[in-house]
């Protein structure tokens, strides 16, 4: 099987995901009913451990592809979130491309990376002997740009074999420039702006952490590829 948003994504396509933060069988399998693209489970903002993680994935199943947001940039913790069956990562607090590569290689088996085998999730690849012929080439990475070392490192970022796309970190990004959240929205969002002509200049896609579809849009009919909207809890919320 073949990772469809990877797929969209070379294909030019724009993807939406939204963010499941309840571990109930029920609402999660009403979620994958909806025309959202992917999800994007959160391990580094939430108390989701490895143990919830993969009882999500199981119950999720081969309705969406699953991206991770791990706690850090650490091997173990990229290795347990694929293990557990995700189709990709995002790895925040990436700021040079010595961390980014550390990302990629612990995403990728022998000999591109350092990743060790041991893949729970495989039966969503059509089994263990077809997932070790393809996941080095189906799992996603998504480096976060959330600093302004990050930004200045851009170019070599980008510029890495095996950066699928970027996630801009809003809050963090923001918080670099010396802004507090929802300050500075004109000057943090020309920063956004440049991380994202870059990323057209390099041909990587680039994604957005959003709370409404309107926010989404801004930044797709710009040229941005990937966006989350909103969250399972936040949409109960709204009614």
């Amino acid at each position: 099987m073949q990772n469809r948003i990877k797929k969209k994504l070379q294909d030019g396509k724009a993807i939406i995901g939204t963010i499941p933060t309840i571990d109930h069988r029920t609402t999660l399998r009403a979620l994958a009913a909806s025309d959202f693209d992917f999800f994007l489970i959160d391990t580094q903002h939430s108390q989701i451990d490895i143990t919830t993680l993969y009882r999500m994935l199981t119950d999720v199943g081969r309705s969406k592809e699953v991206i991770v947001r791990v706690p850090f940039n650490e091997t173990y913790l990229v290795n347990a979130a694929l293990d557990a069956g995700a189709d990709g990562v995002i790895v925040p607090l990436t700021n040079t491309p010595e961390a980014v590569e550390k990302a990629i290689q612990a995403a990728k088996f022998p000999p591109r990376g350092v990743r060790s085998w041991g893949p729970k999730g495989a039966v969503n690849y059509g089994g263990f002997e077809n997932y070790a012929a393809v996941a080095n080439d189906e799992v996603i990475v998504w480096p976060q740009i959330e600093t302004l070392e990050a930004v200045e490192h851009l170019d070599d970022i980008l510029t890495i074999d095996g950066v699928d796309g970027i996630m801009i970190g809003p809050a963090d990004l923001g918080w670099s420039m010396g802004y507090m959240p929802h300050e500075g929205e004109e000057e943090v969002g020309k920063m956004f702006q440049h991380v994202l002509d870059k990323c057209i200049e390099h041909n990587v896609p680039w994604g957005m952490f959003t709370s409404t579809y309107e926010r989404a849009e801004k930044w797709l009919t710009r040229g941005g590829k990937i966006a989350t909207v909103g969250s399972d809890a936040g949409f109960m919320g709204d009614g």
